[in-house]
């Protein structure tokens, strides 16, 4: 080996950056970015979760009796609300249990917290009779399809039970165990035994055929041009239209093939079940095919080889992942950056495909995300036979 050959190499590779500016920023740039996105975004606390509220309790008024344990009176369901994390959630103040319940199960709010008519006064009996069967209960109804919500909730709630129990302790002198708060969950979905595997598969699904389909339609239409094989198409008797369908036909059945691999493979190594319409599951992978497999010969028109083809990718890829909800919730993205996730079509499928496999919608709850993935595939494959168009 000649160290001057070898150095000519060397020479000859830096010299191709040097021609072509926005590989040289690329490679320089992408890294500054990816540690960005996921310094902003990865492993922030939920916050910012919709929650019902219903606070019935009446309280005890003032007794003025120095030998009554609350002489000033006391509002038990007010401390607790006043304890809460106002970071975490968002709080929607009713009336009515079952109207706050309803809204869980349409999936408006994530939680319904509910403190009964008597719930001071359960605590003042048990604290003058130490009644073991008479507990004030604290209910929280949740929406389990989501764990990390659904225990940032149940966290939030205890905390700041634990914290008015402490409180309390200390007025009356005695040790927090004696004057216990009994939280009762209950679920509209998942029952509470929800995996994260249960609830990351139908994102990985998405995921999988977004990225599959972008990338390979990027380098094919990009290296189907170099080749002349795209011209040669295009002064065929078949119209542009029929090129752009039909690549989208194709691309989508192989997402098909994807997502039936990977379903099977969640359901026999992994025990996850469907709970709702295969079908529908199906019909939102390809639709989410369609989207992008439009946007990749978009993206194709900017590239002049390969290697910026793949430029574009991690450009699509890394957003995705980080803001669409596919690792973590949205609801622990910075707010400021959580606008942005409504801008990412991946969003829209993973939050139907969740809908469909863990809490049994139909078409029915999931329409606005069937509308804008439809949408989303329509702008894009029609640019796509327009860009064909003015090629031709």
């Amino acid at each position: 080996m000649k160290l001057q050959r070898t150095l000519a190499f060397t020479q000859r590779a830096l010299a191709q950056f040097r021609h072509d500016r926005r590989t040289l920023a690329f490679i320089l740039l992408m890294p500054l970015l990816m540690i960005l996105i996921f310094g902003y975004t990865f492993g922030g606390d939920v916050q910012n979760v919709t929650v019902n509220l219903v606070n019935n309790d009446e309280g005890i008024p003032p007794t003025g009796l120095d030998t009554a344990p609350f002489p000033m009176g006391l509002h038990l369901g007010e401390l607790v609300i006043d304890t809460f994390d106002n970071d975490t959630l968002i709080l929607y103040t009713l009336e009515e249990p079952e109207l706050a319940k309803q809204e869980v199960d349409k999936g408006k709010v994530w939680a319904a917290i509910i403190f009964p008519e008597n719930f001071t006064e359960t605590f003042r009996s048990y604290m003058l009779f130490t009644d073991l069967s008479a507990r004030p209960i604290v209910e929280v109804y949740l929406d389990g399809s989501n764990p990390t919500i659904a225990g940032a909730v149940l966290k939030t709630v205890q905390q700041a039970i634990q914290t008015v129990l402490s409180d309390l302790a200390i007025q009356l002198n005695q040790t927090q165990v004696d004057i216990p708060i009994q939280l009762s969950a209950s679920y509209a979905y998942g029952g509470g035994d929800i995996r994260f595997i249960d609830y990351f598969a139908p994102g990985v699904i998405c995921f999988a055929i977004m990225m599959v389909t972008i990338m390979i339609t990027i380098i094919l239409f990009v290296n189907e041009r170099r080749n002349g094989t795209l011209q040669r198409l295009l002064v065929s008797p078949a119209s542009e239209a029929d090129i752009v369908i039909g690549y989208a036909l194709a691309f989508s059945v192989i997402g098909i093939f994807q997502s039936i691999v990977v379903l099977l493979a969640a359901i026999l190594l992994f025990g996850i079940t469907i709970v709702g319409n295969v079908l529908l599951a199906l019909l939102v992978v390809l639709l989410l095919a369609f989207g992008h497999q439009g946007l990749g010969i978009l993206l194709s028109a900017g590239a002049r080889n390969e290697l910026q083809a793949i430029q574009f990718i991690p450009l699509i890829l890394f957003p995705s992942i980080l803001l669409a909800g596919l690792f973590w919730p949205i609801e622990s993205i910075p707010s400021y950056l959580q606008p942005l996730s409504y801008l990412i079509p991946l969003r829209y499928g993973i939050d139907a495909e969740r809908s469909i496999m863990l809490r049994g919608w139909g078409i029915g709850e999931i329409w606005i995300d069937i509308v804008i993935l439809i949408v989303f595939s329509l702008l894009t494959l029609g640019g796509s036979i327009l860009l064909l168009k003015r090629r031709k």
